[in-house]
């Protein structure tokens, strides 16, 4: 009888093991999907496209940036900008975005994430996703925070790595 329960055990526990991996596996289309924002991101960062860049990043990560443009021109000229003319600039390539990005790129350099790191998904959730790039002269990897909102994939710049801090704006 102890046999026939510890076959049983063990049966379910290869079954189990069996079918667990199949359930962990990624969507194929949902990788390329995730991948290719990511990958947009760091192109339009490579070309200056700064209209482009603003709809491929996190809602979070956009607050921030209008948070701190808005901090630095009133401490600049004392004189307060209004969040929806920030906005409507980024989401146009205006001078403040201009201005931010060339900022921000003149510490970042995407050549690097483009040409030089291994590329590989981590872990996909219903609205959030992970790429971890390992760059060659570095032990560890970065790990890129993706978020799904308003039907497309954004990256989480603020949320990946705050890379945002290193910028002098």
């Amino acid at each position: 009888m102890k046999r026939i329960i510890l076959l049983l055990v063990v049966s379910l526990c290869c079954l189990w093991a069996g079918i667990a991996p199949a359930q962990n596996k990624n969507n194929p289309a949902e990788e390329n999907e995730i991948l290719t924002a990511t990958e947009n991101l760091f192109q339009f960062m490579q070309s200056r496209d700064y209209a482009s860049i603003w709809s491929g990043i996190s809602l979070k990560t956009r607050g921030i940036i209008i948070k701190d443009v808005q901090k630095a021109e009133k401490k600049a000229t004392g004189a307060e900008i209004d969040k929806q003319k920030l906005e409507s600039d980024f989401q146009i390539g205006g001078p403040f975005a201009k201005s931010y990005w060339d900022s921000y790129l003149s510490v970042f350099n995407p050549d690097i994430v483009l040409q030089q790191c291994k590329w590989e998904m981590g872990k996909i959730e219903k609205s959030e996703a992970e790429v971890i790039l390992q760059y060659k002269k570095s032990e560890k990897p970065s790990v890129i925070k993706v978020y799904r909102e308003n039907n497309a994939w954004r990256v989480g710049l603020e949320e990946s790595f705050g890379s945002r801090r290193l910028n002098p704006f």
